[in-house]
């Protein structure tokens, strides 16, 4: 049941159509450079500004190098505009940025459910790429629609065919593309059977051929005859396509041609010649993919054709002949998957994507985030308050404090950001990932303002220049610190259901034990009758943050285990004052390791 306003958008080829609906009036088109139907064509700038819909068109007049008429066409890589490599999820990010501005005009925010139509023939891969584009464009995480779906919805009044009839209805696509398919509604829901695209028919194609027949150039020359017209003049390709789409309903209107061309009528007469081909095709498709549904055109409750070019008189005669059952065109063909995209209340995105659950704080958990903490204010304590603190082969105390302290704010990181979301000042600012992404990013910048406070507070203490301080301070968490930060991001950015990062306890108890076995007992010498004890102590401790390192390395068991011994046994022979600067040096890179890991894991997913 909608609640509130919705946002449905329908990204074509050629245009871009969206609608806003309210539970208790009608519903809105979004009006963007004056039309319900903004271009979806976008231009370059020698700048690399990127331009959308009416105002691309105007710009190509004097610069048709950087226009690019149909970024849906480009498919889901980049395109080289001018030299310039440009990623297509850029363009499309362009074109709909102004739907959403004209969205939030109207309804004073951005509706929290957003939904867009997709093409059923499309693979997860390129949905999560149109996703990925409406991301970016300030439309959060919308619900797809499959078009046929919901074009279905749009002409049987938003309920969709019965779910206990078993029905099979055909659905023909036809605007700037065509795509034809066969959606199925039985009492286990509605799908999209079998469905077949092609890209070369549709609206375009009959653009060109009347190119073709208005500039008296050879039949053959179709496609360059319309090529050589975009580069030339895009301003008139679409004063064309509107004179086509006007006799519609009207038997003829006027044309300009581009210079030296005169004004031309465009009669339905023409307009239907120049289409035979083109819905001809359409036809063959629609017979193509019956027999891809293992169906009879007897075996269909409804034929519909929606899409712009469905508006043409012709089109359901072509059909109608070709199938030989009745064929029903949208009320508005061209708004009509638009509106089923709206009136999908089965398809409703949730009001928010709910959190992960915090973990929760087991024994071993807590002392996972306890125990670094304490051993991180020990050893600086320790550093600080003692004879070796002055000394240079103790700085490396201060850089394990450092780096210790970073694991635990990180750790955190899942409280501070449900904490966070709590917040009455701050609620509703973030998503799922945002709460994930929110936390760890806070977690990070403590444990980095930690570390730098440490420095401070030793040198200080320590009477001695910032610059040393600093250096040990904060050059080992860096590394970490900006792994971590860059993960924060992606998680952020990435459409899967967002998940906690939470570095392994074992290893942090590990590291934690040894570090203060090590830092508190590594000396030059130990006072009489504790010289066997204090030196064992040490190399233990030295022991344990090799092993430590080791398990943040690697996450196979068997490499770990291998590395913890070589590891273990390096860390317990060179346990002396010499290598304190080693040890915290190294704990810093092995925990920036083990965040690069995750980092290299979200991107490969």
């Amino acid at each position: 049941m909608q609640t509130g306003p919705r946002l449905a958008i329908d990204y074509g080829t050629a245009c871009i159509r969206a609608v806003l609906t309210w539970p208790d009036r009608p519903w809105s088109a979004l009006v963007v450079d004056g039309t319900a139907e903004p271009s979806s064509a976008v231009h370059i700038g020698k700048d690399g500004v990127i331009t959308a819909g009416a105002a691309a068109w105007r710009l190509a007049e004097a610069d048709p190098g950087g226009f690019v008429a149909a970024p849906l066409a480009e498919g889901i890589g980049t395109v080289k505009v001018r030299g310039r490599v440009v990623d297509v999820v850029d363009l499309v990010t362009a074109g709909l940025r102004p739907i959403v501005d004209e969205a939030v005009r109207i309804a004073g925010a951005l509706p929290v459910d957003v939904r867009m139509s997709v093409p059923a023939g499309w693979d997860p891969a390129r949905r999560t790429w149109l996703r990925q584009a409406a991301y970016q464009a300030g439309l959060g995480r919308p619900q797809l629609v499959e078009a046929p779906v919901a074009a279905v919805l749009s002409i049987e009044g938003g309920t969709g065919p019965d779910p206990g009839a078993g029905r099979f209805v055909l659905v023909c696509d036809i605007g700037a593309t065509v795509e034809v398919s066969v959606v199925r509604s039985d009492p286990g829901g509605t799908e999209v059977l079998a469905t077949i695209a092609d890209p070369d028919v549709g609206g375009n194609a009959v653009d060109d051929r009347l190119v073709t027949m208005l500039l008296k150039t050879d039949s053959g020359a179709a496609e360059g005859a319309g090529a050589v017209l975009r580069a030339a003049s895009p301003g008139t390709v679409v004063v064309l396509r509107t004179g086509k789409e006007a006799v519609s309903r009207q038997p003829a209107v006027t044309v300009p041609l581009p210079a030296p061309g005169a004004a031309v009528v465009l009669s339905t007469t023409l307009v239907e010649r120049a289409a035979e081909p083109v819905l001809a095709r359409v036809a063959e498709l629609a017979s193509e993919v019956l027999r891809a549904a293992a169906l009879e055109p007897a075996d269909l409750a409804a034929v519909y054709a929606v899409g712009a070019v469905a508006a043409m008189p012709a089109v359901p005669q072509v059909l109608e002949q070709r199938l030989g059952v009745p064929v029903r065109v949208a009320t508005l063909p061209g708004a009509a998957v638009v509106l089923g995209v709206a009136e999908a209340e089965g398809a409703a995105a949730p009001e928010s994507e709910p959190a992960p659950a915090v973990p929760k704080l087991t024994v071993l958990r807590t002392c996972g985030l306890l125990l670094p903490g304490l051993v991180s204010v020990a050893l600086f304590g320790h550093f600080v308050f003692t004879t070796r603190g002055a000394t240079a082969s103790s700085w490396g105390e201060l850089a394990i404090a450092g780096v210790l302290a970073l694991v635990l704010c990180l750790a955190a990181g899942p409280w501070i950001g449900a904490a966070l979301a709590r917040d009455a000042g701050l609620r509703g600012r973030w998503d799922a990932a945002g709460q994930v992404s929110a936390g760890l990013l806070t977690g990070d910048a403590f444990g980095v303002t930690v570390a730098a406070l440490y420095a401070v507070a030793a040198g200080l203490y320590l009477v001695v220049p910032f610059a040393e301080p600093l250096q040990w301070a904060l050059l080992p968490v860096l590394p970490a610190a900006l792994l971590a930060a860059a993960v924060a991001v992606l998680v952020r950015r990435r459409l899967s259901p967002p998940v906690f990062v939470e570095f392994p306890l074992v290893a942090t108890l590990i590291l934690s034990v040894g570090s203060l076995l090590f830092a508190l007992t590594v000396r030059e010498s130990f006072p009489a009758g504790a010289e066997n004890w204090g030196a064992v102590v040490c190399r233990v401790g030295g022991a344990l943050i090799g092993v430590g390192i080791a398990l943040l390395l690697f996450r196979i068991r068997v490499l770990q285990g291998i590395t913890a011994v070589v590891l273990g046994v390096f860390g317990f022979f060179i346990a002396d004052p010499r290598a304190v600067g080693v040890f915290g040096v190294g704990l810093g890179l092995a925990v920036a390791v083990w965040w690069g890991q995750r980092l290299l894991a979200l991107v490969r997913a």
